[in-house]
């Protein structure tokens, strides 16, 4: 469990490349997540290319910390395979995955939405020649971590109920 309390969004990353049994990793768990009724609607394409990064960071401007990343991971989702209206919900499982394998693996990644900002969907979606079943969700950034901050303590009984709200 130690992973889990270690995960933290890192936004400033060294130079140092992923190293390729690292990145299967971490996709491998992005494909362990649940999705309903197993349709394993997502997919991931991995970006190393600088260029891409900057048409990236244009588009998306809560992602600039993708210009110092080694790589980032792009989520989507088919909407064809996705069972009723859960496409959401199974790539937010394997981003979560992707945090958590990144972490891991001493990784630090950041997750940056895309899902559910109609223009920012659309310029993804026109960048990666996306076809129109195929719907970004999130972009998770990644890279040795270039920051030394200790993860945040989140721990908040006040926010756990027992039975009912009252």
């Amino acid at each position: 469990m130690d992973f889990l309390l270690a995960r933290k969004s890192v936004r400033k990353y060294t130079n140092e490349d992923v190293k390729q049994e690292d990145l299967e990793y971490i996709l491998r768990a992005a494909m362990s997540a649940p999705t309903a009724r197993n349709t394993r609607c997502y997919y991931f394409i991995v970006v190393k290319d600088k260029q891409m990064h900057k048409k990236i960071a244009s588009i998306h401007q809560s992602a600039q910390m993708v210009l110092s990343a080694p790589l980032a991971i792009l989520v989507v989702g088919d909407q064809s395979l996705a069972y009723g209206g859960y496409l959401p919900q199974d790539c937010a499982a394997s981003t979560q995955n992707i945090l958590l394998a990144a972490t891991a693996k001493g990784y630090g990644s950041v997750w940056c939405g895309i899902y559910s900002n109609e223009e920012r969907s659309n310029a993804i979606s026109e960048l990666f020649n996306l076809p129109n079943n195929i719907k970004p969700f999130s972009l998770v950034v990644l890279g040795k971590s270039k920051d030394d901050n200790l993860p945040k303590d989140r721990w908040q009984p006040e926010k756990i109920k027992y039975e009912t709200w009252q």
